[in-house]
């Protein structure tokens, strides 16, 4: 149930932020609704494929502050559904939970404490 809230939370919260991305680049650097919505996905994926830049001072501002939030989030999002896919493989195949188990109880791969 945990698990299911924050992959919720995760995309609203991406979806609220291509949204607010959209709307500002849209105003700020006079873009068509697709180019920014497309530059805001390749901003937090970090594809950047330097096809679209911003060209004024307010827009390279907020592109500072929105990539680093974007991007934290947009990994956020990566880790949570990551490990609710894992979970769900590992609980069918149970090859794969043995292979787990025995590697977290083998002490050559444990840290030193």
């Amino acid at each position: 149930m945990k698990e299911e809230r924050n992959i919720l939370i995760s995309v609203l919260i991406f979806l609220v932020l291509l949204t607010l991305g959209s709307v500002v680049y849209h105003n700020v650097e006079e873009w068509g609704w697709l180019d920014s919505v497309y530059f805001v996905v390749m901003t937090v994926t970090t594809v950047g494929y330097g096809d679209l830049v911003p060209l004024t001072a307010m827009g390279k501002i907020f592109t500072i502050g929105f990539s680093f939030m974007g991007i934290v989030f947009v990994f956020y999002f990566i880790s949570v559904f990551g490990r609710r896919m894992f979970k769900k493989h590992l609980i069918k195949d149970p090859r794969l939970v043995r292979t787990v188990k025995a590697n977290l109880n083998n002490p050559a791969l444990r840290r030193a404490r």
